[in-house]
């Protein structure tokens, strides 16, 4: 069966737009990219991230669950979420353009807490991608240990 989450077109059709002056574009970090449509200043808050929160476990039990009753469109829900603690969840049963914010250890955004938002840590150009640190998060040994994960082990 074609994955049709890998068309851009697709993505681009089903993503909520939940971030102003952005873009979803192939990337040279990964798959596809959020990226600037115009100039985005320091400190702009770009979202605020809402969503059901839950446990780890409730999370990939409903992902079993329902993983296998979607067909193509597998790899588009449940594949969003915020890690509060190693435990918790912060979920979305939708994508959103912050779904597409790749990672980097000299990222561009940030997430600040009260509310849980997406903030520019520096002035954002027109055309480049919006990067986050994703180790940022309370990521379990477990998670971490994943070989498709190895991008976030630092090599220092």
């Amino acid at each position: 069966m074609k994955d049709i989450t890998r068309d851009l077109y697709f993505v681009r059709e089903y993503t909520l737009d939940t971030i102003q002056n952005t873009e979803i574009k192939k990337s040279t970090i990964d798959g596809f990219g959020l990226f600037a449509t115009q100039i985005i200043q320091t400190n702009t808050i770009l979202c605020i991230l809402d969503g059901q929160v839950m446990s780890a476990k409730t999370y990939e039990n409903l992902v079993e669950k329902l993983s296998n009753k979607v067909g193509a469109f597998k790899n588009y829900f449940f594949m969003e979420c915020n890690k509060l603690n190693i435990d918790t969840y912060l979920v979305r049963p939708y994508r959103t353009k912050y779904s597409y914010i790749n990672h980097s250890f000299t990222p561009n955004t940030v997430i600040r807490e009260f509310p849980l938002r997406l903030v520019s840590l520096k002035n954002i150009k027109k055309g480049e991608e919006l990067t986050l640190d994703y180790t940022q998060e309370e990521l379990s040994n477990e998670y971490l240990s994943l070989k498709s994960k190895g991008f976030l082990k630092r090599n220092d």
